[in-house]
Order: C-alpha cells, then structure tokens, then sequence
C-alpha cells in the first residue's frame, strides 16, 4: 500500500452527500482509478456501509467510524484490532453514565452504539461542570456538544478522526503529503490543523471555515462539488489560495 500515490479522506453527511453532485463525484473517481479513499465518519458502520452502496462510493482503503472509535480495512470492513483495543483501555460507559447523571440539568438520552453516549443538557453553563466534574474523577474523553439540540455526546478520549486517520496512514506505509483531506463540520477540525492538503466545502459550519491553516483551499461550491473542486486542484498541482500542495510534492508523494 506504501506505493499509492494519492489518498481522499473525507467526511461523508454534508461533505460528500447532502448538497447535490454525487453522481459527479463517483463519475471523478471513476476516472481517478488511482484514488484510494478513507471515510472518516460519526455514522456507525452500519450507516456508513449503507450509504455508501446507495451512491455507489468506491470501496474504502479504510473507514473509520463513530468519529475515529472504530477503524475497518478494506470492502469487507475488516476491523482493527489494535485501534479498538486501543480505545477499550480508557472507556469506562457505566461510570461516565453515573457520574453525569448525578449533574443537575444533565439527562442521559440513549446510547447509538457501545463507543457513544449521548446526554440531554439544556443548560450549556453546565458543560464547564461536567468538563471539571470528568477532569476530577481523571476519565478522560471526548466531547462533542450539539447546541441546536442540546446533545452532548461523549466518546472515548482517542475517538478523533485526525488520530484515527494517523493511525491508518501509518498502517498502510501512506506519507501526510500524499494524502488530501475534505470535510464541512465541528469534528472534521482536527483535520484541518495544517498536517494535510485539504479541502473545505462551502457548507461548512463557520468555526471550521474560520480555524484553519494555509495548506487548507476554501471551496466556493457545497458538498461533493466543492470536493471535486478541491481534489481537481490538487491532483492538477495548483497551488491556489492558501497553498494546498506544491506540484513537486504532489508528484513524488
């Protein structure tokens, strides 16, 4: 795998459907044989392996699901036992549940899958309570606080698409450069820091448009067109504004 040229890893709900131009996209990929893609996603992988057959994706070099908590190789999602094993050291669900039942304005909503608990708090003051409340009882984890739904879902503390991606690149022998990154909300920022050539889409929520470093192009266009948009400027070499990759790095990675 270390001879593959170059590597899409996107985010899928809002960056490669969602907005129009999928067809366009596969229609991209299929002239870009060469192309090898990475999902990286907060859908289980159940969801994830649905949508894809639905607008006929390329098979994934890899998928990494519930936000970077699981990591699968290949067409038959073969599961990584070194990443889930990994995440098994730190997550404690039942004690997270206790804890965070016990905070005022805190109501536990459901689980949507063994990596995912999500949380009712209609009082966003209280979030500082339960970061200080998890930070004393030293269990560490990932946040992600949905304001419009006063949802906060925790996750386990590697459960970041930019962890789970490293993993994967080092795995399959892949350099940073040769890979291009795309996505459009809160936990694609990670992404975005200045490791990866990359793409925003237009939809993009506006602290990932506003949080970004110069090797990351801002798409004028949403969804999969601004992907195309990105990734045609990339695979061409152009440098655009901000730089996303030198046409000499581009060749040789």
């Amino acid at each position: 795998m270390s001879g593959l040229r170059r590597v899409l890893a996107t985010d899928i709900d809002g960056t490669l459907i969602g907005h129009g131009g999928e067809d366009h996209l596969v229609a991209f990929f299929d002239r870009h044989p060469d192309l090898a893609v990475i999902y990286l996603t907060g859908r289980t992988r159940h969801n994830a392996e649905t949508v894809l057959r639905r607008y006929g994706f390329p098979a994934p070099l890899a998928v990494a699901t519930e936000v970077g908590a699981e990591i699968y190789w290949g067409r038959h999602m073969v599961m990584d036992d070194i990443w889930a094993f990994q995440q098994r050291q730190e997550w404690s669900p039942r004690r997270i549940r206790h804890l965070l039942e016990a905070v005022d304005a805190v109501r536990y909503r459901g689980r949507s899958s063994h990596w995912r608990l999500a949380f009712d708090v209609h009082e966003p003051g209280v979030l500082r309570e339960v970061r200080h409340l998890l930070a004393r009882e030293q269990v560490a984890v990932h946040l992600l606080w949905e304001e419009a739904d006063h949802r906060l879902d925790v996750l386990p503390a590697k459960a970041h698409k930019a962890l789970a991606l490293n993993h994967i690149l080092n795995r399959a022998g892949i350099r940073s450069r040769a890979c291009f990154v795309a996505g459009n909300g809160e936990n694609d920022r990670d992404l975005m820091q200045g490791r990866f050539p990359g793409v925003i889409v237009a939809n993009a929520c506006h602290r990932l448009k506003s949080s970004t470093s110069n090797t990351i192009w801002q798409s004028s266009r949403p969804g999969a067109y601004g992907v195309i948009e990105g990734l045609t400027r990339w695979c061409n070499g152009e440098p655009g504004k901000p730089a996303m990759v030198g046409s000499e790095e581009a060749g040789s990675a």
